[in-house]
């Protein structure tokens, strides 16, 4: 059973393998992926990062207790 699918699987492959548009279709899908990683990559180096005091910066902590007998 698993050994058929298996089979039917690897011929399909073999078959797209020989099929010149899907070649093709794989190679395009390669470029753009590569393209898309590429561009996330370059947006996120180029993010200048931020300390938590930058972060927190306008923000107000109530509730905050420096007293440290409680």
């Amino acid at each position: 059973m698993l050994s058929d699918k298996i089979e039917r699987v690897n011929r399909l492959r073999q078959k797209a393998l020989a099929d010149p548009e899907f070649i093709q279709s794989a190679k395009a899908h390669e470029r753009a992926l590569k393209n898309d990683t590429q561009s996330q990559y370059e947006k996120k180096s180029h993010r200048k990062s931020k300390s938590l005091a930058d972060i927190y910066q306008h923000t107000e902590f109530t509730g905050y207790n420096s007293n440290p007998n409680h």
